[in-house]
């Protein structure tokens, strides 16, 4: 868990999730694919590959695709310790997951902001790493991605408002990838290499 330690940052505790939460187009995948690469060498360090039901692009987001049948027969059989569902798809973390921080790792996730309370409920650690950009970053970098036109694009920015962290949630901290990654790449790095016993 994350806690304040005289004002010089935090203290992340084993066994916990870090739920990363952020609007679209903050470059949440970005930044966890970065820092998976340059932590890869501590085993302690644990990156979730998410199920969604959308075809990966294999650039922008890393993660396995189900059909929305084959989802929801998944949920069904126990196959995820957390899911959701968000812009007409479902999305899930597999019970590896919740494995892992049984044993004691520090485990990495993008998550909804709206399943933090599900997910305190589930991994009882939770810390919330929020990663955000500027307004006008945000809509640049969804228009990129080439989903949305740009009515459809400021509406999701729009839906974006400010979340209430759950009361038995760890902390929180915020990172601001309105630059260059590599600041918001080292910043999460050092959240998640502050861990303690």
């Amino acid at each position: 868990m994350f806690a304040r330690s005289g004002g010089k940052g935090f203290a992340l505790h084993k066994g916990a999730l870090v739920a990363i939460v952020g609007p679209s187009g903050a470059g949440k995948d970005s930044v966890i694919g970065a820092a998976a690469q340059a932590v890869r060498d501590q085993p302690d360090i644990v990156f979730v590959r998410r199920v969604i039901t959308r075809l990966s692009d294999g650039v922008t987001e890393d993660h396995d695709t189900m059909t929305p049948e084959a989802f929801e027969a998944g949920r069904a059989a126990g196959m995820f310790c957390l899911s959701w569902g968000a812009h007409g798809l479902f999305y899930g973390l597999p019970q590896s997951a919740l494995d892992a921080v049984n044993r004691g790792k520090i485990v990495v996730a993008n998550v909804s902001r709206a399943v933090l309370t599900d997910a305190v409920r589930t991994f009882g650690r939770v810390a919330v790493v929020e990663i955000t950009a500027a307004p006008e970053i945000l809509l640049e970098r969804i228009m990129a991605r080439g989903r949305e036109n740009a009515e459809e694009a400021r509406r999701r920015i729009a839906r974006s408002v400010n979340f209430q962290l759950p009361h038995a949630a760890c902390s929180y901290v915020r990172i601001d990838n309105s630059g260059p990654i590599d600041i918001a790449k080292d910043q999460l790095i050092k959240i998640l290499s502050s861990s303690s016993v």
